[in-house]
């Protein structure tokens, strides 16, 4: 009986823990953006990025570029879809693999780091006067797990 017993609370701790069990929702705002992620979420700096977010199975990332400094840097970007591809060439992606979500762009791709390989999600968002890259960052044998976080979190950024 105490076997089952256990087992059964390891069952439930191991639900819960891969489920965000007991998270609540939390905003995290930087200048125009806004994203509800979970209170699993803390808040650190990093000094490429306006927003930078880590939980024990994510990361996230957001930085705005504003148009202006797109044009002194040399690119003429008129559209979402147009800062979209330019990322997605940075990134040695096909354009083909973008993929509309309404409010946003994005794609996925995978990196080896250290000898693990990790999944990363680029959403790209337009905001009045500038861009927005945002991108959500897991180990990728943890990413099928995460995919249905993943994308509502992404699916809750609102840029103002």
């Amino acid at each position: 009986m105490k076997k089952k017993s256990l087992l059964l609370i390891l069952t439930i701790f191991a639900l819960c823990t891969l489920t965000a069990c007991g998270s609540n929702p939390k905003n995290f705002t930087s200048g125009d953006l806004t994203v509800t992620l979970t209170s699993d979420f803390t808040q650190s700096k990093m000094n490429e990025f306006d927003l930078y977010l880590t939980s024990d199975l994510v990361s996230f990332t957001a930085k705005e570029e504003s148009v202006n400094d797109l044009e002194h840097a040399g690119f003429e970007i008129t559209s979402l879809k147009g800062y979209a591809l330019e990322i997605a060439a940075l990134n040695k992606q096909n354009p083909d693999t973008l993929v509309d979500r309404g409010s946003y762009l994005y794609f996925i791709d995978t990196k080896e780091n250290q000898g693990a390989k990790y999944t990363y999600i680029h959403c790209m968002f337009k905001g009045s006067a500038s861009y927005w890259i945002c991108e959500f960052v897991c180990k990728s044998s943890d990413y099928d797990k995460l995919k249905k976080d993943i994308f509502a979190w992404a699916d809750s950024i609102t840029i103002k």
